[in-house]
């Protein structure tokens, strides 16, 4: 009887076992990763509606620094054109509230101080529409009052606090969610690399979108910062806003025919409490500073700080000779008091140059160099004195200064 050839059976049952064990164990990483995947869309969606709520309420400062921006300009100038930046600010300020609201961010703390912000940029809002309405009827001493008596101030400062605390929760938040979800798909990135290696092109391929997406994000967020148009430090306009309401009031002036004038401001030795008492005492100087000059400004003036320990002050009008020295004056004269706690008297000054539109030049940049060439001579000169620049410009953007020497100098 023929013999017939049978397959030994622990290899089958070997074979089967593995591929029962491979089914299961695939089986298993698909659960893992469909898991991953799902937990990926949810932190995804996550980091959107955390970006859309922080930007929401970034914006919320931007717009209500556009507002309150137009109308310091309306009382300033009684320019109904300083109204359209308001009513704009205004509105994108509640539109910005109301689409953080809406941004899908569900944390109590988040949408408590939502409403809460709401309930402060209402008020200072009512605190503009006031002085704005007072304005209008000729009433610009009650509206300067309302001003002064810091109620729009302390409103700003409130709203400032809670969108900076907002913004810098809500950061941490998306950090800890990014590295969180980064973990979550290195380990998906493991799993389908098990499961079938074609997939391992399309996980590389989503990290460089999301890696980009995460770029685009951070940009964004400094583009946004970089938009903002006052300084942080002191509160006062920063160069970009100050260049922009400079080249306006050119353009204007020009048409018109009025004259403006620039001063330009240093402080003196300002580099030596930096590095006695340390950066903090500073800050707190250059804020103290920025409070004084901010006191002595009248209807028309306008301060900035452009970086550092650099202001500059416009002034809208024609200004004699004397008028502007006495108007350079009070400015050197407020800072002598002790500015700090740990500084003596006379331990920061003032040197001023100051520029004449259009005499010193018709371009901003022109005018900015008389400026500043008027300064250093207030520094050569023994600081704490203001020098004027002279004439009509005899070289491009000479800014009508002349050489060094010849300005004349307005000496304390």
């Amino acid at each position: 009887m023929p013999t017939s050839y049978v397959v030994p059976a622990p290899p089958l049952r070997r074979s089967g076992i593995t591929l029962v064990l491979a089914l299961a164990l695939i089986a298993a990483m698909s659960i893992f990763f469909v898991r991953d995947v799902v937990a990926l869309r949810q932190a995804m969606g996550e980091l959107r509606t955390n970006d859309t709520a922080r930007i929401q309420v970034r914006n919320v400062l931007l717009n209500l620094l556009d507002a309150e921006t137009g109308q310091r300009g309306y009382l300033l100038t009684a320019d109904p054109d300083y109204l359209a930046p308001y009513l704009a600010g205004r509105t994108r300020v509640r539109e910005s509230l109301r689409l953080a609201e809406q941004s899908g961010y569900r944390d109590p703390q988040f949408l408590g101080n939502v409403r809460r912000l709401s309930q402060v940029t209402e008020s200072k809002l009512e605190e503009l529409e006031r002085t704005i309405a007072l304005t209008r009827r000729g009433d610009g001493v009650r509206a300067a009052n309302i001003v002064r008596e810091g109620f729009g101030r302390a409103r700003m400062l409130e709203a400032r606090q809670l969108i900076f605390g907002e913004v810098t929760r809500l950061r941490l938040v998306r950090e800890r969610t990014l590295e969180a979800f980064n973990d979550r798909l290195l380990r998906a990135a493991v799993t389908l690399v098990l499961i079938l290696s074609t997939v391992i092109a399309m996980a590389a391929s989503a990290w460089r979108s999301l890696s980009a997406a995460a770029r685009r994000n951070n940009e964004l967020a400094k583009h946004l910062a970089l938009e903002a148009s006052h300084d942080v430090l002191t509160g006062l306009p920063n160069r970009r806003f100050f260049e922009r309401w400079a080249r306006r009031l050119a353009a204007e002036s020009l048409r018109s025919g009025k004259s403006f004038t620039l001063l330009a401001i240093d402080l003196d030795r300002f580099k030596g409490v930096n590095d006695t008492h340390g950066h903090g005492v500073g800050d707190e100087v250059l804020k103290e500073v920025a409070n004084r000059f901010q006191a002595l400004l009248r209807s028309g003036e306008f301060l900035a700080r452009l970086g550092g320990d650099e202001f500059v002050v416009l002034m809208e009008g024609a200004f004699s000779h004397d008028e502007i020295a006495s108007i350079g004056q009070r400015l050197i004269d407020v800072l002598p008091p002790s500015l700090h706690p740990q500084l003596a008297r006379h331990a920061v000054g003032a040197s001023v140059g100051a520029a004449s539109f259009p005499q010193d030049g018709t371009e901003l940049e022109c005018l900015m160099q008389a400026a500043d060439e008027a300064l250093y001579v207030s520094k050569r000169g023994g600081r704490g004195i203001l020098s004027f620049a002279r004439g009509a410009p005899t070289t491009p953007c000479a800014g009508g200064s002349a050489p060094l020497d010849d300005l004349p100098v307005f000496v304390r």
